[in-house]
C-alpha cells in the first residue's frame, strides 16, 4: 500500500472515531504524542546525516558551491512566492477583522539586526545546537563537516563511511516510523 493510501485511510479512521467517540477520543491522545515524537527523533540526525554525506559526496568544491548557489536562490525564491500568496490571501481573506487586541496586552520583542543574525549561524556549541534542535546551525555545521570530509580526502574515508552508514541507517528508521502513520494520523484526528 502507498504512503498516500495509508495515510489517507489514518485520516478517515481518525475523523470517523472523533465525530462518533466525540471527548471519549481522547483516550487515543498518547498514540498521538507518540507518533509526533517518534518523528521529532528523527530530525536531527536524519537531517545531519544527509547533509554530511551530500556536501562531503560532491568531491569538487566548485560544484558544492554551484549547488549551493542554486539552492540559495531556489530557497529565495520560493519565499518570496509564499510571502506574495499569503499576503494575496491576507488581503482577500481580511484574517482577524473585528478582532481588536488592547494596546498594552502584549511587548513588542526587539529583533536582532542582519550582523546578529549571520553570527547566530554558526553554533558556539554544536552538541547545544543539536540537543536545543537549533536546524539552522546543525545544517551550518554538517556543510563545514561535509566540505572538511572532502578536503581531507581518503584519510577522512572512514568518517565518511561512518556518516554515509549512519544515513542509511536514519532512512530505514524513518521508514518504519513512516509505517506507523496510519496509526498516528489517526490518533492525531480522534
Amino acid at each position: 500500500m502507498k504512503l498516500w493510501q495509508k495515510i489517507l485511510i489514518g485520516f478517515c479512521l481518525g475523523a470517523l472515531v472523533g465525530l462518533i467517540a466525540g471527548p471519549q477520543a481522547a483516550a487515543f491522545k498518547p498514540l498521538g504524542d507518540l507518533f509526533i515524537r517518534l518523528i521529532k527523533m528523527l530530525i536531527v540526525p536524519l537531517v545531519f546525516s544527509s547533509l554530511v554525506i551530500g556536501a562531503s559526496s560532491m568531491g569538487d568544491l566548485r560544484k558544492l558551491g554551484r549547488v549551493g548557489a542554486k539552492t540559495l536562490a531556489y530557497y529565495l525564491i520560493t519565499t518570496a512566492v509564499a510571502v506574495i500568496i499569503g499576503l494575496v490571501l491576507a488581503a482577500f481573506f481580511n484574517p482577524g477583522a473585528g478582532f481588536s487586541i488592547p494596546a498594552n496586552s502584549y511587548e513588542a520583542n526587539s529583533h536582532p539586526d542582519l550582523l546578529d543574525s549571520l553570527i547566530n549561524v554558526v553554533p558556539a556549541s554544536v552538541l547545544a545546537a543539536m540537543v536545543s534542535g537549533n536546524m539552522l546551525q546543525i545544517i551550518t555545521f554538517a556543510l563545514f563537516m561535509g566540505i572538511a570530509i572532502t578536503l581531507a580526502g581518503e584519510p577522512a574515508k572512514t568518517i565518511h563511511s561512518f556518516f554515509d552508514g549512519l544515513a542509511e541507517t536514519m532512512y530505514k528508521m524513518t521508514t518504519v516510523v513512516i509505517e506507523f502513520v496510519p496509526v498516528g494520523v489517526f490518533a492525531l484526528m480522534a
